[in-house]
């Protein structure tokens, strides 16, 4: 099945009230926020969206909410990645039913595939479950899987056809796999690149679709990246690149998904908090947060 991803995909947070039960009532702004910045599209439910923390019933109703939302003004590509096999084909039908442009998998992560044979069939049943939409496998470290991309693709050549696998969501630092994976099937498949911070060195080596948090926020200075190295003033590259490593590392500094959500607030979004066993930051540390960002980002945003 031909697709391909262009342009930046932002991986929305989900909302949480003062009880930590989702907000669904905040998506269409964030849906507002996304377009403003020229995002093309949104990967509901992944990691940057706590999918995994949230209830089968609080998915569905999260994807309904984002597809009443930006049907038809962003790409919306679905992660229906849970354990139970019921549980993803239910969210796979869901996702046909609200009219995704897309399914994506991270594989089970207690239970894990052994090997890249393993993965390709399980890819393979939980991609038939909406054999109508583009399929991406979710490649990310998070997963711990010591599986290449290139492995998984070239098995699904070889041994184990999925024919609605669109490509690879690649999170992952290895660029040389993520060089060979766009290689495989005479660059059958859409690898599309999902580390924020190797983004000048991705669109290098030909990415031209990308997915990621920091797009919630910053997409502006990436967009700016991109037209500088389109026009090759490579010092506005490096200098844009510094900047969204700043950024990350105060994602680091500040625990990662809980300061990406708090660093909303720059575009006049709260979020809430996170669910356990995440932590979310105290207001104070929100404030010193917000303080250092916008040092570090300046107009960018």
């Amino acid at each position: 099945m031909t697709e391909t991803i262009t342009g930046l995909i932002a991986a929305p947070f989900t909302a949480f009230d003062k009880r930590n039960e989702v907000d669904y009532a905040v998506v269409p702004r964030q849906v507002d926020a996304l377009l403003e910045q020229g995002v093309s599209g949104a990967y509901v439910l992944g990691t940057t969206g706590e999918g995994v923390s949230c209830s089968l019933e609080e998915r569905l109703n999260l994807m309904e909410a984002w597809s009443r939302a930006a049907h038809g003004r962003l790409k919306l590509i679905a992660h229906i990645g849970a354990l139970a096999l019921p549980e993803v084909k239910i969210l796979a039908r869901q996702a046909v039913k609200w009219q995704f442009d897309a399914t994506s998998v991270v594989p089970p992560t207690y239970f894990r595939p052994g090997g890249a044979l393993e993965l390709a069939r399980y890819l393979a049943e939980v991609a038939a479950y909406a054999p109508e939409l583009p399929f991406y496998y979710y490649h990310t470290m998070m997963a711990r899987l010591d599986i290449p991309a290139t492995a998984l693709l070239e098995t699904v050549e070889a041994q184990c056809p999925i024919p609605n696998l669109a490509g690879v969501k690649f999170n992952h630092h290895d660029l040389f796999d993520y060089q060979c994976a766009r290689r495989v099937a005479g660059g059958k498949y859409d690898i599309v690149y999902g580390v924020d911070e190797f983004f000048a060195g991705a669109l290098t080596l030909g990415a031209r679709g990308f997915i990621g948090s920091t797009y919630n926020y910053a997409a502006k200075l990436y967009r700016q990246i991109w037209d500088d190295w389109e026009s090759d003033r490579h010092e506005a590259v490096l200098s844009g690149m510094r900047i969204v490593c700043d950024g990350v590392r105060l994602l680091h500094q500040y625990g990662g998904l809980p300061c990406g959500k708090a660093l909303m607030r720059l575009r006049n979004l709260n979020l809430g908090g996170v669910r356990p066993p995440l932590t979310a930051l105290s207001e104070a540390r929100q404030q010193e947060l917000l303080d250092r960002a916008r040092l570090v980002f300046g107009e960018s945003i």
